[in-house]
């Protein structure tokens, strides 16, 4: 193979499906044959432009599944047409990070499909992507490429769900109800959350929530904060997850969270921000943050093996790859209420 299909982002707005060399495995790496990607938000803030994770050109795409095509020199323990997840962050190993299990923040790493400090890494919105051998995880035949694509971004959720600590009889509510949101509210669900109350301005999103294990929605507005002081008849809410990122949440989640609760910080929408300290103080809450994810991807994908977490159902709608030119234009324009996308080779 020489040559194969890609889409490629060459700057604001600028996805092209193109043709591109084909990538040979090197020693210890295997070429993966996609069959599932899906979109990101952060693969749209890279297309929107100025995000300076997505340097054009630069093929996408991190949360993926497929097969095993090649195998590179000394690759061992695995064999062609195998059926595989990939952990698609490459740590060092070494650095003071990692050797504090901060693998997630490890400064040498590289993210296939994206651009770190290390440099660039090629994705899997294409029809072959490279990885090392080490970050492949064989998949039981029972668990679809599609279920598999979704174990990154339920890995975050599910590293989120740990830092908060035990959730087993408490009241969780979650701010944004996108993809990570949704899988949030899974992970809350599995953890034993009593009540979990989803925030979004969008109410198809609301009504997925609702699939997922929300028992109560509201749609973000002025009448949030009189809604969860109903419900939690003026006491507040234990745990605050913003999957949203911006100012408007942040401060709503200081506001309906108990004395001494946690506000849970994880969307990134707004790099800066004016809180609401001094109530946040006065209430003694707790602020805690959480990126992406360190061994959370196999958990994950034993979750999902197990039956105890249904990722399927955030995703609304698949398209084949060429296609993604109009999809991420859609997307980013809003003319797309999808929750979740997948993208698919032919």
């Amino acid at each position: 193979m020489s040559e194969m299909k890609a889409l490629v982002f060459h700057g604001p707005q600028d996805m092209r499906f193109e043709s591109v060399p084909c990538p040979t495995p090197g020693k210890n790496e295997v070429l993966v044959r996609v069959k599932a990607v899906s979109i990101c938000g952060s693969d749209l803030s890279g297309y929107r432009g100025g995000n300076p994770m997505r340097v054009p050109p630069l093929i996408m795409g991190h949360e993926f599944s497929g097969e095993i095509a090649e195998l590179g020199e000394k690759v061992q323990g695995l064999k062609q047409d195998d059926r595989v997840g990939v952990i698609t962050n490459l740590y060092c190993g070494k650095c003071a990070n990692c050797r504090q299990g901060l693998q997630n923040v490890c400064e040498n790493r590289f993210i296939i499909g994206t651009t770190m400090k290390a440099g660039s890494y090629n994705g899997a919105m294409a029809e072959y992507v490279l990885a090392p051998a080490e970050k492949i995880v064989p998949l039981p035949d029972h668990v679809s490429f599609n279920e598999a694509a979704l174990a990154e971004p339920l890995s975050i959720a599910l590293r989120a769900t740990k830092h908060a600590g035990t959730m087993q009889g408490k009241s969780v509510g979650v701010f944004g109800a996108g993809p990570i949101g949704q899988l949030a509210i899974a992970c809350m669900k599995h953890a034993g959350a009593e009540r979990i109350v989803a925030v979004d301005l969008v109410k198809k999103r609301l009504e997925m929530a609702k699939l997922m294990g929300a028992n109560h929605t509201i749609i973000a507005g002025d009448n949030v904060i009189s809604e969860i002081e109903k419900l939690t008849e003026g006491i507040g809410l234990d745990c605050v997850f913003d999957a949203a990122g911006v100012e408007t949440t942040i401060n709503t989640g200081i506001e309906v969270v108990r004395n001494g609760g946690t506000v849970l910080l994880v969307g990134m929408a707004s790099p800066k921000i004016n809180i609401e300290l001094k109530h946040a103080i006065a209430k003694e809450i707790k602020f805690l943050t959480s990126y992406m994810y360190t061994s959370e991807m196999k958990e994950g994908l034993d979750l999902i093996a197990k039956g105890r977490i249904d990722v399927k159902r955030i995703i609304t709608s698949e398209y084949p790859l060429s296609e993604g030119p109009r999809i991420f234009s859609e997307l980013f324009c809003g003319k797309s209420q999808d929750i979740k996308v997948i993208l698919k080779n032919s």
